[in-house]
């Protein structure tokens, strides 16, 4: 038998502390295994076998995972950002964007995105236009700018509204000036609308009638000066100084009336005689030794110089130009016609003065110097270079240019070499043919009172065309014959006295005009 007792509770040891600690093994390894696992996870996630050199082999699978614990890959969330890294547009950041809205990158993206907003911003204020903010709110509807860009827009396009309203308004007040000047048409008028509007629409055509007022005025100025003068060469001098002038046509036909040429006939007013110019030139006036006819007073024949041109009525003053005189108060006198009828005939019954009176009122009526003509400018007028005694060269001959008396006429005196085509009165003027001059009736029809005072004889009277005012003025000379003449009388020297205050009516007149230099 031994000596062993079991202890006594008195001895202080319990059975409890006999049993192996089975369970506090169990625990710790239970803590350890977690610890190792968790080691495990974390390996995972910051060491992949991608990272590890070539030359370090991984652990068995056995080793660092366990079926139950798969490894996490990359996230898409990264994935899209490292894709729109690597595109670097808008489009990618737009894209990362509408796919992670709330992504881990959305802040960056966003700043990469407002980038591009800016960007745009500043294209749209460099070019500070409707259709550069306009495209930037159609990139960027909702851009961070885009308040801005309605207010740049809007203030754009007031702005271009005032503009076109004081377009309008500024383009009215010139239409209204235009007008203004353009009704007054002077300089003054034109003038005053480009200091308003240096720069308007009708600057120019302002501008351009300025010039042409301007120019007009001194072609009228340079004319009015040629008319005071009314000689051909201030005409002449109007026409070189203003070739394109205004006046060049009235300049023209003044010359051609203040110095037609030789032949040329012309009318100074519808009721004036025709005329026909005289060429200047020589000629021997008066009687000459052979004519058996001649009478003292019609000699000597001397020779007389024309200096200058003159015009001469192609016929006697009628009765219906006398009777436009009566009518403008320039000839208070109707003479009688005698019955023969007046219209066209020549005038009768009418004194030297009353004549005198008609050339004081052709004068003032065409501005023209008018008179009566001179014995010389008659006699060279009726002879038109003709030496010989009478017209035509005969008494035969005669007849065709001079309606004088004829056998009909029954005076002793009359034509016996011809008919006559008005026995006992005048005939219409210009009837007979004219002569080299284109001169008709200056022999015949009437007599035809001249400026010449009666003298004894021709000797010492002016050789230069001018009127002998010498003798007894108290009677005039009167030229031609008349229906009532015969051949003696009708010679181109014939010459008969009367009183200046007679009248009869066998007696008319025809004017003379001064051709001016």
């Amino acid at each position: 038998m031994s000596d062993w007792q079991p202890p006594t509770p008195e001895a202080g040891y319990s059975a409890r502390e006999e049993r192996a600690p089975v369970l506090r093994w169990v625990i710790g390894a239970i803590f350890m295994a977690a610890i190792l696992l968790g080691a495990l996870w974390l390996f995972s996630k910051v060491v992949l076998p991608s990272d590890l050199p070539d030359q370090v082999k991984p652990a068995a699978k056995s080793e660092i995972e366990t079926p139950s614990e798969p490894v996490v890959k990359k996230s898409s969330d990264d994935e899209a950002w490292v894709r729109a890294l690597e595109k670097d547009t808008l489009e990618g950041y737009r894209e990362y964007l509408a796919a992670f809205p709330d992504g881990k990158h959305k802040d960056d993206a966003q700043a990469e995105i407002n980038a591009y907003d800016n960007k745009s911003w500043a294209t749209a204020e460099q070019r500070s236009t409707l259709a550069g903010y306009e495209d930037y709110l159609e990139s960027w509807p909702e851009g961070l700018h885009a308040s801005k860009a309605k207010e740049r827009i809007a203030q754009i396009k007031a702005e271009a509204e005032a503009r076109r309203k004081d377009a309008a308004e500024r383009a009215a007040a010139e239409a209204a000036d235009w007008d203004a000047a353009a009704r007054e048409n002077t300089v003054d008028s034109y003038g005053t609308y480009l200091s308003k509007h240096p720069s308007g629409v009708n600057a120019a055509e302002a501008q351009t009638r300025m010039d042409r007022l301007r120019a007009s005025a001194a072609d009228t100025a340079a004319w009015n000066v040629a008319k005071a003068a009314n000689r051909a060469s201030a005409y002449q001098q109007y026409l070189t100084s203003y070739p394109q002038g205004a006046y060049v046509p009235q300049a023209i036909a003044a010359i051609e009336q203040l110095q037609p040429a030789a032949g040329r006939t012309f009318k100074d007013c519808d009721s004036c005689p025709v005329m026909v110019s005289l060429p200047a030139g020589t000629a021997t006036l008066g009687a000459s030794d052979s004519d058996g006819d001649a009478r003292p007073a019609e000699k000597p024949a001397r020779p007389v110089t024309f200096t200058n041109m003159f015009a001469i009525a192609v016929t006697e003053v009628t009765f219906d130009q006398w009777s436009a005189c009566v009518a403008a108060g320039g000839c208070n006198k109707r003479p009688s016609d005698n019955g023969w009828g007046a219209g066209s005939r020549p005038v009768i019954n009418v004194s030297w003065s009353d004549a005198q009176g008609y050339a004081t009122w052709l004068s003032s009526k065409t501005g023209q110097s008018y008179a009566l003509p001179s014995e010389a400018q008659w006699e060279y007028a009726a002879r038109a270079g003709d030496a010989r005694d009478l017209p035509g060269g005969s008494p035969a001959a005669l007849c065709a240019f001079a309606n004088g008396a004829a056998t009909e006429s029954g005076l002793k005196w009359g034509n016996s070499a011809c008919a006559d085509p008005a026995a006992d009165r005048t005939l219409p003027a210009g009837m007979l043919s004219a002569n080299k001059f284109g001169v008709k009736d200056m022999i015949g029809n009437v007599a035809e009172w001249t400026l010449d005072c009666n003298t004894l004889n021709l000797r010492d009277a002016p050789v230069n065309g001018d009127p002998d005012q010498r003798g007894s003025c108290n009677q005039r000379a009167v030229r031609g014959g008349s229906w009532f003449s015969g051949p003696a009388d009708l010679r181109f020297a014939a010459r008969l006295m009367q009183r200046r205050g007679d009248s009869n009516d066998f007696t008319g007149f025809r004017v003379v005009r001064k051709i001016s230099g």
